[in-house]
């Protein structure tokens, strides 16, 4: 008996398994390519000072496609007291940024009045940790002494709420060293109109408060070393606010390179609270604009002979460092910020 010849099976067998992944091969060609997932960007946000995470509730809401981590800090909400070891200076808050982002990935940092004080002090230290930096109205008073002209009075009108504060820790009358500090960042009769429970929550906050504005008055970081944090900056302040902190604001936008300064009319020191549609809208474009998924994707530049409604921009609006070039210096190399803006703000 003749016997198969088995030679012959295995070449079928081989050209139908080519002409199987063949076809396959032409049908995973015409499949859709799925996109890798976009990275989720954290912003990190630092509350003000008497005030807690709880602040950004309504911002973290906002912020869909981010990792919103709200801090508290020292003796602040969740957060621990002081340890008491040594000073509570800005440094130490700080601390918490750095705990909070333990990884090293790049992440968004806001910061309301003693919150924007830490977070510009964390920029300093550490600025290519960030994609952007939002100040609302940082209550970094030590740059006050760069002030000039009518100006230079600011940090001793600072220096007499700071006192206040220290004498009703010192002497035990906490509730009127706080009535002080709350009228003066929230307006007259903002204390009166708070609820006793309210009050005494704040009174038991004075020995921190204390201790923020000897931190903020008293660093020792001049106002020209602000000039190396090299990042997407937003400055937000209230026309309403007090003096010191519109020129504090004034004098940052002016010195950060790549700092945007907005303002909001008629809003005062606590436009995150009392006007938080118009911050957090403000904050939300500026996050978005520079954010990892606007980065990964510049606009594709085009033939400049393309009809007008087929040409993109050739330039991204994303500002971070990762999306476009380091500016050079010089004229060209100015802070954006709008005539109205720089008016209102006098």
């Amino acid at each position: 008996m003749r016997r198969p010849n088995n030679s012959s099976h295995w070449h079928d067998d081989r050209l139908r398994q080519r002409e199987g992944a063949e076809q396959a091969s032409a049908c995973d060609s015409n499949r859709p390519t799925i996109a890798a997932p976009q990275p989720v960007d954290r912003v990190v946000l630092v509350p003000s000072s008497a005030s807690s995470a709880r602040q950004w509730k309504g911002l973290a809401e906002q912020l869909v496609g981010f990792h919103p981590v709200p801090l508290d800090l020292w003796g602040h909400g969740s957060q621990r007291r002081w340890h008491g070891a040594g000073p509570l200076s800005l440094a130490e808050e700080e601390t918490a940024i750095r705990e909070a982002c333990p990884d090293g990935a790049p992440f968004h940092l806001v910061g309301h009045s003693y919150g924007g004080g830490v977070a510009l002090r964390f920029a300093l230290s550490q600025p290519e940790r960030l994609r952007t930096l939002t100040l609302v109205e940082p209550s970094s008073f030590h740059i006050l002494r760069a002030a000039e002209g009518s100006d230079a009075r600011l940090l001793d009108e600072i220096r007499a709420i700071a006192d206040a504060v220290n004498h009703g820790v010192i002497c035990g009358d906490y509730v009127s060293g706080m009535q002080i500090f709350i009228d003066y960042w929230g307006g007259p009769g903002s204390w009166e109109g708070l609820p006793d429970d309210k009050k005494a929550q704040f009174a038991q906050l004075a020995v921190y408060v204390a201790h923020h504005f000897w931190s903020l008055i008293e660093e020792k970081t001049p106002l020209s070393a602000y000039a190396a944090i090299d990042v997407p900056t937003l400055i937000v302040c209230g026309t309403s606010s007090p003096a010191p902190s519109r020129a504090i604001t004034r004098l940052l936008a002016e010195t950060l390179p790549r700092a945007r300064h907005r303002t909001i009319r008629n809003a005062g020191h606590m436009s995150p609270i009392t006007r938080p549609a118009e911050v957090n809208a403000l904050v939300v474009e500026h996050l978005r604009t520079n954010s990892a998924a606007t980065c990964a994707h510049p606009p594709v530049v085009v033939a400049a002979g393309l009809p007008t409604g087929d040409r993109l921009r050739a330039n991204s609006t994303c500002q971070s460092r990762r999306c476009r070039p380091r500016p050079s210096g010089g004229a060209n190399h100015r802070r954006l910020s709008s005539t109205s803006d720089r008016g209102s703000n006098r």
